[in-house]
């Protein structure tokens, strides 16, 4: 909500009131739109001090220039009027963007010619106050008397104050909003700095997956004995599986893929590592979605089955179960992927899945699980993504992701990289 308190600095509007009242000898003060002071009154008349120090005249008193501001405010211009108490104030809106914000007040006089008689008036109009009415009426006598031409000068200075008031409004106003929108460009800055920074670091890891020496190696090894030792069929399909892996790794990072390819992907990682290890790695896919229409970010299962491999299987090379679990829960579809190799411990969990550890002794993509969560989330929003990762020793270790199940149609809006 627009208050002049809160966009207007006060101590400014406190030293244009009294630069006015200074020129003007009139009494001065800034309200809010219920009539209530904004500022502290200057070269007021002891006469209206005397009023405002009680609760009942300062009521009125404020009553009074909520009045008269919603008239100057619906006539758009100052206007004059007689006080409760029977003396002459003017008030100038401010009115901001069709709201009426308050008024600027002048005044506290009587008009010559016109009110020279209305002294007794006045004191009948105010004798029901709480107050000492000798002393009121003393300084009612020294109220000033001047003339119309210069209340009418006076109001169009006090216009000019007024317009000039709306004007620090409005450029604190553009000044607040170019600080948000700088605000909004910095983080859109912040935020596509960092996508940058993983759709780089995604490409480099992708491309080194294509002369990563560990993997090659090895799968040239296993088509070499395979070759050897059968007639080329079993060969076959690991050549062809290693094909479409390669195929898949230099795909576009920024180009979403359905759950279906992804699947896939991770069957030809699969079928290689079974061909290396024979019975001792099982792999099952419980699958109970489309995964045809649901699309998610690429490479964002097979490195978490590479993880279960490397830190699951390999440090003992003792048989393992590798499960992919694909279901929908309240309106999400879950990804889980179990393993029931050696498990970790909470401080060798946390070293696995850091940054830091992403990238080392990689079989393929060399992808780390941290990059993974982060791309899922850029993709689907913080409250999705890789959501679980639960590890104990000797029982095997269960990474969860949630994605939204939106129909089939991926979030094109979010650069998911």
């Amino acid at each position: 909500m627009l208050t002049l308190r809160n966009i207007v600095d006060v101590e400014m509007l406190q030293d244009i009131q009294k630069r006015f009242s200074d020129a003007t000898g009139f009494g001065v003060i800034i309200t809010d739109q219920q009539g209530i002071p904004v500022t502290i009154p200057t070269n007021f008349t002891s006469f209206c001090n005397h009023i405002r120090s009680t609760e009942e005249g300062l009521r009125c008193c404020v009553l009074s220039d909520r009045k008269v501001g919603l008239i100057a405010a619906e006539k758009e211009q100052p206007f004059m009027h007689y006080c409760h108490s029977g003396l002459v104030d003017v008030a100038a809106p401010i009115i901001l963007k069709g709201e009426y914000l308050g008024s600027v007040l002048c005044g506290q006089l009587l008009v010559e010619d016109r009110d020279d008689k209305r002294i007794e008036q006045i004191g009948n109009e105010i004798e029901h106050l709480p107050i000492d009415q000798e002393l009121l009426q003393l300084y009612l006598n020294e109220i000033e008397i001047t003339s119309r031409k210069r209340i009418e000068a006076v109001m169009e200075m006090l216009e000019l104050i007024a317009n000039y008031i709306k004007k620090l409004a409005v450029d604190f106003l553009a000044q607040e909003e170019l600080n948000t929108m700088n605000q909004r460009l910095m983080e859109e800055m912040d935020a596509r700095a960092s996508l940058e920074e993983l759709l780089e670091e995604a490409q480099v890891k992708i491309l080194q997956s294509q002369i990563n020496p560990h993997f090659l190696f090895n799968t040239l090894n296993t088509i070499s004995r395979l070759a050897y030792l059968e007639n080329a069929e079993q060969t076959q399909n690991v050549t062809y599986s290693l094909a479409r892996i390669m195929r898949y790794s230099l795909r576009n990072i920024d180009k979403p893929v359905t759950l279906k390819e992804e699947l896939d992907y991770v069957k030809d990682y699969i079928a290689i590592q079974q061909s290396r290890f024979r019975s001792l790695i099982q792999y099952e896919e419980i699958v109970e979605v489309d995964i045809e229409t649901l699309h998610i970010p690429i490479l964002s299962i097979q490195p978490i089955i590479e993880n279960a491999i490397i830190h699951g299987f390999e440090p003992n090379n003792s048989p393992v179960m590798i499960k992919t679990h694909i279901f929908l829960d309240k309106g999400n579809v879950v990804i889980e992927v179990s393993d029931t190799g050696v498990g970790m411990t909470k401080v060798k969990l946390a070293s696995i899945f850091s940054h830091a550890s992403e990238g080392k002794n990689g079989h393929t993509t060399g992808i780390g699980i941290n990059n993974v969560k982060r791309r899922l989330q850029f993709c689907f929003g913080e409250e999705f993504g890789m959501t679980a990762i639960e590890s104990k020793p000797g029982k095997g270790t269960l990474v969860r992701i949630v994605i939204p199940d939106s129909g089939g149609v991926y979030l094109e809006s979010n650069d998911c990289r």
